[in-house]
């Protein structure tokens, strides 16, 4: 028996999907803004949500039981990917356009031989 609901299962998804949908359609911006959103999230928004919840002083019977330790990291994966998503980080658009300056360089023409 699966206790992950499709819903749930779809938002752990989510930011891969738009990362294919992008890729697929040839949208380059779009591509180096989910790009840059993953980055950012991985890299400066789950340790800063990891950190803070390690750091908890929660007396014997508050603290984090298995189950909560497990399922902590796709909680905070979820939450980091809404967190960048809502908040309209600055550095994001910076790492967009230099994901996409770098796509731009490397990508060939489609009538080009490979």
């Amino acid at each position: 028996m699966s206790y992950v609901t499709s819903a749930s299962n779809a938002s752990l998804l989510a930011p891969d999907a738009r990362l294919a949908q992008h890729a697929r359609s040839g949208d380059t911006r779009g591509l180096a803004l989910e790009a840059a959103k993953t980055l950012v999230g991985e890299a400066f928004v789950k340790p800063v949500l990891a950190s803070l919840r390690d750091s908890g002083l929660a007396a014997d019977a508050f603290k984090p039981g298995t189950a909560e330790k497990r399922f902590r990291p796709m909680f905070d994966a979820m939450l980091s990917d809404r967190v960048v998503e809502s908040s309209h980080f600055a550095l994001v658009e910076r790492v967009a356009d230099r994901f996409e300056r770098s796509m731009g360089h490397t990508a060939k023409p489609e009538g080009a031989a490979r």
